[in-house]
């Protein structure tokens, strides 16, 4: 018999994260679970308490940074060790396990049943009571949160290894250690950063571009432990935006595909999967050469030479008169230095002269970056904050191969289609999909191109504005007129067949001079017919798939009305044909009268 102990971060804000999502996931792996209150109950209990002892102290590990809440963690019994691996590698909402286990066999040989390839290292320690055995393990996903702050704090590879090396020895050699204030700006050592209660979310390549509506990696993961428990298979998004959910598949070793029609969107989604396989010496000389050329161009440009290689043409030609037509553009969406542009050109045309796709795709996503970063800073120092970031980058997948020497993670492989998800056909067949997680627009709740503008115009990504606009399922910016989109539902059949909430909201809506709000609500809920009828085509049977939506909320008179997208797609899956597995409310921390105050994850089964 083998006893399980799962210690929850210490992290984690939201009580229903650890009620829902935390026992969901261990219970799909692992089993049946009930929640620990309070860790030191179990401290007296057999086998627990022959730890307890003087000269193991187990007490000391399993009470450090206990979670907040009613919950810290939970316990499991079973017959097998074997599992353990997974669990550690896949958990998202537990840092440590405890496995107790009353056996004649040494603590190499359990080790090698569980980690048969020799995949584990610095994560575990085991200690012997008589004739029981105790491992500590701390989860792969400790280490991958962790790691942000290596990253925010090492300026070159000297420094993240030796950083990374204090990262794998803190929750062994350092548990008694005092952390400094959490006010304290000057001093502060990495495992001061260790010990704050944050719940790190942009880590690895999580980090790459900024991006509104984010997904939360760690839910994320835990709702792929949920439906998909297995080692292998492919995974959907089919609203993938910046890849949130590709990279955490692609970290638990599963396959995905991800739909996007926003081409920066879907940049950063392939660019933050493929990144995790590059060969680094080989991405180091590429962007060396890049950088290279780069500096000289800019400074023929800077010194108004009559010949500008890159272009053969006088800048005055085409560079300065492109670079006036893009300002007066973007000038009532972004604040950028009139000197800057012709820069960002440069770099922009620069890497129509390289060869290697996937590198230069990291470099176009480093340039939208460095976009976004001067525009914030209104500086005019385009290299310094583009070879800044590119080192930001660069460092961080140096830092994950270095965690992967120790991790041993059998990176799944991504990618993302610039497609329409009303559409799949050409891309995806009919039933090879094991699961699918994503989460619509919301119906308005977000303006992408908005935010997305000025990087769409100087990088030349789309064609047409106007058309990627219309064609966004929840663009709040398009304006409706009745006959419009009442002539859209012709092709889709009647909605009321699919949701009598989504007529009697618009209705409503419509009645009470929201006209707007009634038709782009209405819009949504027909876009989402055909794309849940496509989710439905492409998954295998019996297969489960989860859509995350928040509900709007509109002024009408002196009172807000909520426009209930969950119910609205509750009914119209039902219709389709799928099957209600369960449904999750999900608070969120930051929100206000009038937006999206909260989330529910729905579950279907097929």
């Amino acid at each position: 018999m083998v006893y399980w102990y799962f210690k929850i971060f210490n992290n984690i804000k939201n009580e229903e994260e650890v009620n829902e999502f935390a026992r969901l996931e261990i219970e799909s792996l692992f089993g049946n679970v009930s929640p620990i209150y309070n860790f030191t109950d179990k401290l007296i209990e057999e086998p627990l308490k022959n730890f307890t002892t003087p000269d193991i102290r187990i007490q000391d590990y399993i009470t450090h940074e206990l979670a907040y809440g009613k919950i810290q963690g939970y316990f499991g019994i079973s017959q097998d060790v074997k599992e353990a691996s997974k669990l550690v590698k896949r958990l998202s909402y537990i840092r440590e396990i405890y496995l107790i286990i009353k056996t004649t066999k040494s603590a190499q040989e359990i080790l090698k049943e569980i980690f048969p390839d020799g995949e584990i290292k610095k994560n575990v320690l085991f200690f012997q009571s008589q004739s029981y055995l105790l491992f500590r393990f701390i989860t792969h996903q400790y280490f991958l949160e962790k790691s942000e702050y290596i990253s925010k704090l090492s300026r070159n590879e000297t420094e993240v290894n030796k950083n990374v090396e204090i990262l794998f020895n803190h929750l062994t050699k350092d548990i008694y250690r005092i952390p400094s204030s959490i006010n304290l700006t000057i001093g502060k050592r990495l495992q001061d950063y260790f010990a704050n209660r944050e719940e790190p979310s942009l880590y690895l390549t999580h980090y790459f571009h900024p991006y509104k509506g984010k997904f939360h990696p760690k839910m994320v993961r835990a709702l792929l432990n949920y439906i998909y428990p297995e080692d292998s298979g492919l995974i959907l998004d089919n609203f993938a935006g910046s890849g949130t959910l590709l990279v955490e598949a692609n970290l638990l070793g599963l396959d995905s595909v991800g739909i996007e029609i926003n081409p920066l969107s879907c940049l950063m989604s392939n660019v933050k999967c493929n990144a995790l396989h590059f060969e680094l010496e080989e991405l180091k000389d590429y962007v060396d050469e890049y950088l290279k050329n780069l500096k000289t161009e800019v400074q023929k440009f800077n010194a108004g030479n009559d010949k500008n290689s890159l272009f053969n043409e006088t800048p005055d030609d085409w560079l300065l008169n492109k670079s006036t037509i893009l300002g007066r553009q973007l000038k009532d969406t972004m604040r950028m230095e009139d000197k800057v542009i012709p820069k960002v050109l440069i770099a922009r045309r620069l890497l129509n002269n390289r060869h290697n796709d996937q590198f230069n795709d990291f470099l176009l996503l480093v340039l939208s970056g460095a976009i976004s970063d001067v525009a914030r800073r209104t500086t005019n120092q385009f290299i310094d904050v583009f070879q800044s970031r590119l080192n930001n980058l660069f460092l961080r997948l140096y830092l994950f191969k270095k965690l992967n020497e120790v991790l041993k993670i059998k990176l799944g492989k991504g990618k993302t289609y610039l497609a329409d998800t009303r559409n799949m056909k050409s891309i995806i067949n009919t039933e090879t999909v094991n699961g699918i997680i994503n989460s619509p627009p919301y119906a308005v709740a977000l303006d992408y191109i908005k935010n997305d503008y000025p990087q769409l115009v100087l990088l030349e990504l789309t064609n047409s504005i106007d058309e990627l606009g219309k064609n966004i399922i929840g663009n709040p910016r398009l304006n409706y007129v009745n006959k419009e989109i009442y002539r859209k539902t012709d092709e889709n059949g009647d909605l009321a067949n699919y949701s009598q909430t989504a007529i009697k909201i618009t209705d409503y809506l419509l009645s009470h001079n929201r006209t707007q709000a009634g038709l782009r609500s209405y819009k949504f809920f027909i876009d989402m017919i055909e794309t849940l009828k496509e989710m439905h085509r492409v998954l295998i049977k019996n297969c489960k798939c989860v859509i995350i939506i928040g509900n709007n909320h509109y002024a009408v008179g002196d009172k807000y009305i909520e426009v209930p997208n969950d119910n609205v797609i509750l009914e119209i899956g039902k219709k389709i044909g799928f099957k209600v597995d369960r449904i999750i409310d999900r608070k969120l921390q930051k929100s206000s009268e009038g937006i999206i105050r909260e989330e529910t994850v729905l579950i279907f089964q097929k």
